[in-house]
């Protein structure tokens, strides 16, 4: 099938150039859970032209409520070995790089090298604030949490923004399961995606700001962030 073809619906909305500047864009994805999931299928199906999945787990059962790429026939194995294979059957445009390391442990920096910017999609405060130290200049980083219904996002512009170590000074790491429910991951997860298309278009949204997202009551609200 025509390139053409594919993105043809998305090129009528944002035009040949901007979908050009995605085709040449990188991003990498830290965490192939929910919000991974989401994150990486969308910005494929928009057309980036690399993606690099890092996660270092296996498919357990209690992710299938939430975790789009992987199905019972996958259980047992590498999240980002089946999210790959997934990934690539979409479009067959985007090159995606599997790596099945754990931040905070492992040496990154190769990966996050040539990178545009990066999806913080990770479940523990620790290795979410080593991917923010690994960070190469000029990147962003577009970090999203869950909680039951309800989630948040933000953009963070090293040496810019605030740091997410100042936003979340004094993390929750009692290591409870946490409740997290269908429909948040995939509002989240959009609103991730859209903002690191803006990110890669030089307009983000989120930068100094935190956006807050309910689906109980449905609601958003935008929160300023002092950077001082």
């Amino acid at each position: 099938m025509e390139k053409a073809d594919i993105f043809a619906r998305n090129r009528a909305f944002w035009g040949r150039e901007r979908q050009e500047l995605l085709a040449g864009k990188s991003l990498f994805v830290a965490g192939m859970g929910a919000l991974g999931c989401v994150v990486a299928e969308i910005l494929v199906r928009c057309g980036i032209g690399e993606i690099v999945i890092a996660d270092r787990g296996i498919v357990d059962p209690p992710d299938l409520n939430r975790q789009t790429l992987y199905t019972l026939n996958e259980l047992g194995e590498s999240k980002v070995g089946c999210a790959a294979g997934r990934l690539r059957t979409l479009t067959g445009q985007t090159r995606v790089v599997p790596a099945k390391v754990s931040i905070g442990d492992d040496d990154i920096a190769g990966l996050l090298a040539g990178c545009d910017g990066v999806a913080d999609c990770l479940d523990n405060f620790p290795s979410r604030f080593a991917l923010e130290d690994a960070l190469p200049a000029g990147t962003f980083m577009v970090s999203g949490g869950l909680l039951g219904d309800y989630g948040q996002l933000t953009t963070i512009l090293p040496g810019r923004t605030a740091r997410l170590k100042d936003l979340f000074a004094r993390p929750d790491n009692t290591g409870r399961v946490t409740p997290v429910t269908p429909p948040i991951v995939f509002a989240v997860g959009s609103f991730m995606a859209q903002e690191i298309l803006d990110n890669l278009g030089g307009t983000p949204q989120l930068a100094g700001v935190i956006l807050a997202i309910g689906m109980s009551c449905l609601f958003t609200e935008r929160v300023p962030i002092d950077a001082s």
